[in-house]
């Protein structure tokens, strides 16, 4: 169970740090050595990553010199959803062309935090790699606070023999409070969270979820470690108010308003996407689980901002069919079923499967 935690957490720790795709809108797309004259080229490639078309991604940006670090890490990320050794021999690639770079050993982590996920037998091997490539970006970048985000998160997460270690993760945090003192109470607050210390985190979460400005994303990972420790009310609880809550949009041009709201919609829509899990972990709360999940699919489909970081619309609609199958709704998930399109991931074969099993038995009936 812990290495389990230990995968998702090197996953979760990479994604938030690795270079997101709106540093990559402003990077030139380049084939064969040319550079694309016409901005809309790269809306384009963003647009098939998005709508998982991560073959064509992969296609463009397989054949181009001299890499920047945002195609890079495009590139990799594209991989990751077809063939995760490639994605690996294309992370060490991406090393060897920027080794003082922090954001090459960053996605290099995320790598092998996925194919730790893949792997039982060499999950712990995949970690140890995760960890050496973490701790070189604290090397290389001493004053970014995601740095130590990302390796306090492993070793929250990691075993011992993998390298975790609980009196390090809260040395971690005092760095992260010296950085950013927002990001220091959600770093503390974390930790006491896998101390077991509840109330101590709770009291932290409580005055963050007062701030209009953190109460999204703190509501998400208080609401997010209660679903992983099967706490299913509290999660409830914690994330059923997000469903009330609207964000007044902006636009690109606004600059530092445009990120603020984009990580804050990110938040958002992963706290909603979350509240559908819940629904299906727990046998409970369906309804509200189906609207949060038609609101995800709703936003993803219309939102302005970077989507890559969130579940793909395939995870949500797979997520919706088993709702609307334990409420009776056949024909509307069959619908959903059959107009999905389906993940390279065992997982998802295993519950799209089961589904389909439970359709078809339905239809006999």
């Amino acid at each position: 169970m812990r290495m389990r935690k230990l995968v998702t957490s090197v996953l979760c720790a990479c994604s938030f740090v690795a270079v997101q795709p709106s540093a990559y809108a402003e990077a030139n797309t380049v084939k064969q050595g040319i550079v694309a004259e016409n901005s809309n080229d790269v809306e384009l490639l963003k647009a098939s990553f998005k709508q998982g078309d991560f073959a064509h991604v992969v296609d463009v940006l397989d054949d181009v010199k001299n890499k920047s670090p945002e195609q890079h890490n495009m590139l990799i990320s594209a991989l990751m959803n077809i063939d995760l050794d490639d994605a690996e021999e294309a992370a060490e690639q991406f090393i060897l062309k920027y080794s003082d770079d922090y954001r090459a050993y960053h996605t290099h982590a995320s790598v092998m935090g996925a194919q730790a996920s893949s792997s039982i037998f060499s999950a712990l091997g995949y970690a140890k790699k995760a960890k050496k490539s973490l701790e070189k970006a604290v090397e290389i970048a001493p004053e970014n606070v995601e740095v130590y985000q990302a390796l306090m998160q492993f070793h929250l997460m990691a075993p011992s023999i993998a390298g975790g270690d609980m009196d390090e993760a809260m040395n971690l945090t005092q760095k992260i409070a010296a950085l950013d003192k927002t990001e220091g109470q959600f770093a503390l607050a974390r930790v006491y969270l896998e101390e077991e210390q509840e109330t101590k985190a709770k009291a932290i979460f409580a005055s963050l979820i007062d701030d209009e400005q953190t109460q999204i994303r703190a509501r998400v990972e208080l609401g997010s470690f209660y679903l992983s420790d099967e706490q299913y009310d509290s999660s409830f609880e914690i994330l059923s108010p997000l469903t009330d809550i609207e964000l007044t949009e902006v636009t690109k041009a606004e600059n530092d308003a445009w990120d603020i709201y984009q990580k804050r919609k990110i938040s958002l829509m992963y706290g909603k996407y979350r509240l559908g899990q819940v629904a299906v972990e727990s046998g409970e709360y369906t309804e509200l689980g189906i609207k949060a999940l038609k609101d995800y699919l709703q936003n993803y489909e219309t939102t302005a901002i970077d989507t890559e970081s969130l579940p793909t619309p395939s995870w949500a609609q797979l997520r919706l069919a088993e709702l609307l199958l334990n409420a009776g709704q056949i024909d509307e998930a069959q619908r959903v079923v059959n107009t999905m399109t389906e993940e390279k991931d065992e997982r998802f074969a295993k519950v799209l499967k089961k589904i389909k099993k439970a359709l078809k038995k339905r239809a006999a009936a």
